[in-house]
């Protein structure tokens, strides 16, 4: 460890006695520990040309790795210190539709069941570049279960269900998929295939599946068909208030499981920590839970009274 610390700080410095004031060590003592790592990997990690030390290409190959494991050490090290294994801080990046229809309404809960533990929300990309994205511990992603860089862990989404304002469908609550498919289709740019796949599973091979205005979220499919706009295709999970206070409804009552959902991913090297894990076990408690029970629990209590 001594020596990988003395790499990665004089790779930084470009200069052994910089990295040494950093590391509180002689200069020769970095000298010597970049000389001893070199001589048991058995290549050069760095050149001297013209007073310059500069990294060589074996240098430059080994550097990111080092640097990555260093900063995950530093990372469970602290999360063990601050909390002493129990807690922490998470950061998490959630897809913003699922953040407020589902995971949002459930915070509260979060934090009576777990109060050792503080969310922080960061930035949501739609496709993480979990090797490079230090921040995170853990992100919700909308896909089909692989993402480099992090091990995944389906949630929920699959069961997905088309959805309009009750105005929309005359003369009764109730269409065919032939029917369906001759309204406006609202469709998602994340996830174009998603109208047909749905005919497709339906037999409806020659249908206009792909045609409709678009959105790049499903809160805002789910506003547009609340407003009479179209017939939106969104995962269940997000709409389960809606349809049961009758403010959306489901034409077509047939079951349809779609390839993509939710899935919680876990940054690699971060598994090991409490908080993820915890995390993980109350994300898929919850999102076990009938619906009913679901709504009377996520009904708002008003504020604790400080201790």
């Amino acid at each position: 460890m001594t020596e990988l610390q003395a790499f990665e700080a004089t790779a930084r410095h470009l200069n052994f006695t910089r990295a040494a004031t950093e590391l509180f060590v002689t200069q020769g003592a970095v000298s010597r520990q970049v000389a001893n790592l070199e001589a048991y990997l058995g290549v050069t990690l760095f050149t001297r040309a013209h007073q310059r030390l500069e990294l060589s290409e074996a240098g430059l190959t080994y550097l990111p790795s080092v640097r990555k494991a260093l900063n995950h050490l530093e990372t469970a090290t602290a999360h063990l210190m601050s909390h002493r294994g129990k807690g922490g801080v998470l950061n998490l990046s959630v897809p913003p539709s699922f953040a407020m229809q589902w995971l949002l309404p459930r915070l509260h809960q979060f934090n009576l069941e777990q109060p050792e533990i503080t969310l922080n929300f960061v930035r949501y990309a739609h496709s993480h570049n979990f090797y490079e994205d230090q921040e995170l511990d853990a992100a919700i992603q909308f896909g089909e279960g692989e993402w480099p860089g992090a091990a995944s862990c389906y949630l929920t989404g699959k069961d997905t269900v088309p959805i309009c304002a009750p105005g929309v469908v005359k003369g009764g609550n109730v269409l065919t998929p032939e029917q369906l498919t001759q309204l406006t289709l609202l469709q998602h740019v994340e996830v174009p295939h998603a109208w047909q796949d749905w005919c497709n599973y339906f037999g409806l091979e020659h249908s206009n599946g792909r045609v409709g205005p678009r959105f790049d979220q499903y809160s805002l499919i789910i506003k547009a068909a609340m407003s009479g706009f179209g017939i939106g295709l969104v995962p269940r999970c997000l709409v389960e208030d809606e349809l049961r206070s009758g403010r959306l409804i489901n034409p077509i009552d047939q079951p349809y499981m779609a390839r993509q959902g939710y899935f919680l991913c876990v940054i690699e090297n971060r598994g090991n920590i409490p908080a993820v894990n915890t995390l993980r076990t109350w994300l898929l408690e919850k999102l076990s839970e009938p619906a009913d029970q679901a709504a009377k629990k996520n009904k708002p209590h008003g504020f604790k009274k400080p201790r």
